[in-house]
C-alpha cells in the first residue's frame, strides 16, 4: 500500500499585498486581480511565468498569451467577454484591456504587445 506525504504551504504574514486592478471597458466594470499578486487565478499562473521570464514575447507566445486570456475572460468575467463578442474590433479591446491590466499591475506591458521579428502576419 502506498504511503502519501502530505504537502504543506507555509504563507508569509509579511509577504506585500498588490492592489486588485479595476478598469472600464466599453462599458463594462471589470475588477481583476493584481498580475503580480501570489493569488492570481490558476488559469493565469503560466502564461504570467511566461510573460515575466522574457522581456519580449515571439508572434506565437503573444497569441498564446492574448488566448490565454480570452479563455480566462470567457469562463470567469462572462459580461466582458459577451462584450467583446458585439465589439467590431474584438481583438483590440482585448489587446488593450491586457496591456491596461498589466500596466495597473505594476508590469511592463511591453512584453504582451512586443514581438521578436519586425514582421506581422498581413493577407496578401
Amino acid at each position: 500500500m502506498a504511503e502519501y506525504k502530505n504537502v504543506e504551504v507555509e504563507i508569509a504574514d509579511d509577504e506585500i499585498v498588490y492592489d486588485d486592478v479595476h478598469l472600464e471597458v466599453n462599458g463594462v466594470k471589470l475588477d481583476l486581480p493584481n498580475l503580480n499578486s501570489t493569488d492570481l487565478p490558476i488559469e493565469l499562473v503560466s502564461m504570467i511565468l511566461l510573460l515575466k521570464s522574457k522581456p519580449v514575447l515571439s508572434d506565437e507566445e503573444q497569441a498564446a498569451a492574448m488566448s490565454t486570456f480570452l479563455a480566462y475572460f470567457q469562463a470567469v468575467k462572462p459580461n466582458f467577454w459577451n462584450a467583446l463578442r458585439k465589439t467590431n474590433n474584438a481583438m483590440a479591446y482585448l489587446i488593450a484591456t491586457v496591456k491596461a491590466w498589466a500596466e495597473q499591475s505594476g508590469m511592463d506591458p511591453k512584453a504582451f504587445t512586443s514581438t521578436t521579428s519586425g514582421r506581422s502576419t498581413v493577407r496578401r
